[in-house]
């Protein structure tokens, strides 16, 4: 018997890394025998996770930096992130209804670049507000998720107050879809497959992906507890070694097939395998009825350094944390990083493996890779700024 893991996951696309981990036999050649928990919200993973149900989770990137701050109600949790889980995946995705409102309010915004696409959702917004009618309502997965913070981003970079012009609210992702179905929200952003079902049953639109808002963002965390780590040090790279090579197994496009095959068995993620597959393929479809338009790097679980804890990009959780008013403006959010998201544990559990590890653990976000010597991929934001962790603090 090997050490026994148990580990919580949601059911959306990127748990496809623990997913690949038991089934392809990664985690058992590194001695551990990984038990999946499919749970339904990410507060109650993060609670089973803090009290010692789980030893490990697919976690929201800014879970564990709210849980050390004893954010969302829970008590300080000293919960440390050994690796990422991958980059991609997310959409903002509108009502048919409200996207045609959209294309009407402003058509050379709707054909433009997607992430400038909430410039007519303000035009919308703004007749709303004249013809006295009620503020429309958005949903994200968890106030502290990438989600969260990109759907105010976008609306942000178009004029729209996120806290004033709109509700938003919180919904599991496997409820995205059936609210949008039944009127209950205008619009969500979610982790797939719960976008492109929408678009697959005519029921929404996609308007933008992550990439659009930021190219290879931050997205999902393997969350552990400290004691934990204290106690099981070598179980720890074990299954982070196990980790990366499934990352790099759901990376290879000549397995993506058998990849969302696994990922709808009902145990799993449970969506049709056409919906998994178009999205894993990179070749989602907008709009219903539409042909696929090409992005390849539209889930990313392995290249571009998608599974290195970078501390630059939980600085940039950090500051969206204290833009929208989360934590105080005065919070040192860089000290309380260096204590959740640990890089050494990750150098130390990959060594002597082929994989590509950077020189540093901070980097400017933004600058497409230029300034470090690992290769990160276009890394854009949709209104071309560049994120520096050294002046977020």
């Amino acid at each position: 018997m090997g050490n026994k893991v148990r580990l919580g996951f949601v059911p959306l696309v990127d748990c496809a890394i623990p997913v690949v981990a038991r089934a392809m036999g990664f985690a058992d050649q590194e001695n551990i025998e990984l038990e999946l928990v499919r749970e339904m919200s990410w507060a109650a993973i993060r609670d089973k996770l803090s009290y010692g149900v789980y030893e490990a989770a697919h976690l929201l990137a800014g879970i564990p930096i709210a849980a050390r701050l004893g954010l969302g109600g829970v008590p300080v949790q000293h919960l440390v992130v050994p690796m990422a889980l991958g980059r991609g995946g997310n959409a903002i995705t509108v009502s048919t209804r409200l996207y045609q409102r959209m294309l009407e309010a402003d058509p050379v915004a709707m054909h433009g670049p997607r992430g400038l696409s909430a410039r007519a959702l303000k035009k919308v917004i703004d007749e709303d507000r004249a013809s006295g009618r009620p503020v429309m309502s958005f949903a994200t997965v968890f106030p502290f998720s990438s989600h969260n913070y990109e759907l105010r981003y976008w609306m942000a970079a178009a004029g729209i107050d996120p806290d004033k012009d709109v509700n938003i609210g919180v919904i599991a992702p496997q409820r995205m879809f059936d609210s949008l179905r039944n009127g209950w929200v205008d619009g969500y952003c979610v982790g797939e497959p719960w976008n492109q079902r929408a678009v697959f049953h005519g029921d929404g639109v996609i308007v933008a992906l992550k990439d659009d808002i930021w190219s290879r963002s931050p997205e999902k965390v393997l969350g552990v507890r400290q004691d934990w780590v204290d106690s099981n040090p070598d179980t720890v790279s074990a299954l982070v070694r196990a980790l990366v090579r499934a990352a790099e197994w759901a990376d290879e496009p000549g397995n993506r097939a058998e990849l969302a095959q696994m990922l709808s068995e009902e145990s799993n993620v449970g969506a049709p395998y056409d919906v998994l597959k178009a999205s894993l393929d990179g070749r989602p479809v907008l709009r219903p009825g539409e042909a696929p338009i090409e992005v390849p790097d539209r889930h990313v679980f392995y290249r571009y350094t998608a599974t290195f804890p970078w501390l630059s990009q939980a600085s940039w959780v950090g500051a969206q944390m204290k833009r929208w008013g989360q934590v105080p403006a005065n919070t040192d959010l860089n000290q309380v990083i260096r204590q959740v998201y640990r890089p050494d544990l990750y150098r130390a559990a990959v060594k002597g493996l082929d994989v590509a590890v950077p020189a540093h653990d901070w980097r400017v976000e933004g600058t497409n890779g230029a300034d470090d010597r690992a290769f990160v991929g276009p890394d854009s934001f949709l209104d071309n700024s560049v994120f520096d962790p050294d002046l977020a603090r």
